[in-house]
């Protein structure tokens, strides 16, 4: 008796075992790996950038993009890098608006801006528009320290 107790023990162990070793498997190929995370002081709340396959075209060049969610799914967003030149080129969007962030002499910030209707530009500030065309007094910006200005600041446009 006390060995078939024993047996069972061990096959319920390894059951378990293999059921959270398969489970950690498939988990891990779900997943994207967190890129960024910060918070944007406003109604978005925190967010996390991620990684993504995804690529952006605009005017002939390849634009590798990156995933960014927001505590309030509303403002979630994708932000499109161009890896060319001295300053890189920034498109944040989602399918109802697009900014461009680039440099200046002036330095970082947003350039442009693009809305799928006049009703959604009404949601957006043109003051704080203008505050953010310098979001950085400086003419080179890595990559990380870009994406997380516009996903602290973009949200900020709002309202």
């Amino acid at each position: 008796m006390k060995a078939k107790t024993n047996l069972l023990k061990g096959i319920a162990a390894f059951s378990l075992s293999l059921v959270f070793g398969v489970t950690a498997l498939f988990a891990e190929g779900e997943t994207s790996d967190m890129y960024l995370s910060g918070s944007s002081n406003s109604a978005a709340g925190n967010y996390v950038v991620t990684a993504s396959d995804d690529v952006y075209h605009f005017q002939g060049h390849e634009y590798k993009v990156y995933n960014v969610y927001y505590d309030n799914p509303e403002h979630n967003m994708k932000i499109a890098v161009l890896e060319e030149g001295n300053c890189k080129s920034y498109i944040a969007y989602t399918d109802q608006y697009w900014f461009m962030y680039n440099c200046t002499k002036k330095g970082f910030g947003v350039r442009k801006a693009m809305f799928s209707s006049p009703a959604v530009s009404d949601n957006f500030n043109a003051e704080n528009y203008q505050d953010q065309t310098v979001l950085l007094k400086t003419r080179k910006i890595d990559r990380d320290m870009a994406i997380g200005l516009i996903a602290s600041y973009l949200p900020r446009l709002q309202g």
